[in-house]
């Protein structure tokens, strides 16, 4: 009997020990487990601090890059706002000289400033073109940097997720049990939110530079535009540069830099002027109460006036009543200039019938007339040839003659009047 009892004891003691070896296991694995885990977001956290200070090191570089940039952007601004002063001044010249005596000397005065003026639009139309490019490439910058920082939150948001995924793979209970206290606990749960902060704080910061980015590149795409429409003004100004030397050189040319020459040449050209209107005038008046009166075959049949443009060249040199125009304190100018090559072919802007074709006039050289329902009709100068004779109709587009440089002219170039009722207006106003 005693002895049973023994064994029975020792029966009961083995399975103690096992049943307390088995449990120490447990908790063993499950703190390895636990301990690995903390170490991995650990690790994770100490790369997040070194990837922020590295980010933080870029950003300064950029910010860097980018205060430079804004330098060189005022610099720029500096020399732009110096050529304007200067512009202004031979503006003024021009105006100064314009009210004075019309003289050979003032006119070529006139064309001096008008020369030196044109060559500080040609350097400031180079400064708008520097500090354009400085533009774009701060934007870019700056685009560049957005996107690194979005790169960034977006491995910050990775490491995120994947640390809350570790917690709530755990659950409170484990994270509780494998603290010594309840203030291990708590800190950890403390951490745990810092870290679903620090997720909304990024996703935010994420949303808005995913803004900005888009708003910069499409001041990106508007400062490109605008330096191509400032190289075309370039190119504009250099045409023009050139067109007023011919000016200049023309006006010598003609007078021999004799002022009795160039006061007979000026008086014949404001006569020829006055005859001309006056002949186009009542030309048209004539030609529209006959046309108008011969029943269906009128022009009123020809519809409304819906004008497109004469040549494929559309650089305007001088504009209506152009203040520019380099003989304005002699004759106002009545129409449009296109610089056009010579020999340009020459289209109808609108159906019409042709009332003259005209050579070798002192003022408008070559030109054709062409009169189009709604009391308004068009007049074509300076041609270098005309294919179409009086009182004939021609239809919209179709080709009456080429550009050229005949009449008063000192270059290339298309001389386009709109008329109402015979009288000049602007012809922006149709095309």
């Amino acid at each position: 009997m005693e002895r049973t009892v023994v064994k029975l004891k020792y029966h009961l003691l083995v399975m103690f020990l096992m049943l307390l070896t088995i449990i120490i296991g447990v908790f063993l694995i499950f703190q390895t487990v636990t301990l690995a885990e903390e170490g991995s977001a650990e690790e994770g956290l100490v790369e997040e601090e070194l990837a922020e200070e590295e980010l933080v090191e870029e950003e300064t570089e950029s910010e860097a890059a980018v205060s430079d940039l804004n330098d060189q952007i005022a610099s720029q601004r500096d020399k732009i706002d110096e050529i304007n002063d200067k512009i202004e001044g031979y503006r003024a010249n021009i105006k100064v000289v314009r009210q004075e005596s019309v003289t050979l000397r003032n006119q070529l005065s006139i064309l001096n400033n008008q020369v030196a003026k044109t060559d500080l639009d040609i350097e400031l139309r180079g400064e708008e073109i520097e500090i354009t490019k400085l533009e774009i490439e701060r934007v870019e910058l700056e685009i560049e940097t957005n996107e690194e920082v979005i790169s960034e939150d977006k491995e910050q948001l990775s490491a995120f997720v994947r640390q809350l995924d570790i917690y709530d793979q755990r659950g409170y209970l484990s994270i509780l049990l494998s603290n010594n206290s309840f203030s291990e606990f708590f800190d950890q749960i403390k951490h745990l939110e810092g870290v679903e902060k620090s997720l909304q704080t990024t996703l935010n910061r994420v949303q808005e530079l995913v803004g900005q980015l888009g708003k910069q590149k499409e001041e990106l795409n508007e400062k490109r535009d605008e330096l191509s429409e400032l190289l075309n003004k370039l190119e504009e100004d250099k045409l023009s540069l050139g067109q007023q030397k011919n000016t200049k050189n023309y006006l010598i040319a003609q007078t021999r830099q004799s002022e009795s020459k160039y006061q007979d040449l000026i008086g014949e050209l404001q006569q020829e002027q006055l005859t001309v209107n006056n002949q186009v005038a009542a030309l048209e008046r004539r030609l529209r109460d006959k046309l108008n009166s011969g029943g269906s075959d009128n022009l009123s049949s020809l519809g409304d006036v819906n004008m497109i443009y004469p040549t494929s060249v559309r650089w305007v040199t001088a504009y209506f009543h152009d203040p520019d125009y380099p003989y304005r304190h002699l004759f106002e100018h009545s129409g449009m200039d296109y610089g056009t090559p010579w020999g340009t072919p020459l289209r109808a802007v609108e159906s019409g019938y042709v009332a003259k074709a005209a050579y070798g006039t002192k003022w408008y050289g070559n030109y054709i007339m062409i009169i189009h329902n709604n009391n308004l009709s068009t007049l074509y100068a300076h041609l270098s040839s005309i294919s179409v004779e009086a009182d004939q109709y021609v239809t919209k587009g179709e080709i009456i003659g080429a550009t050229g440089n005949s009449g008063f002219s000192s270059g290339p170039h298309l001389h386009f009047e709109v008329r109402y009722n015979g009288i000049p207006v602007n012809p922006l106003n149709y095309l």
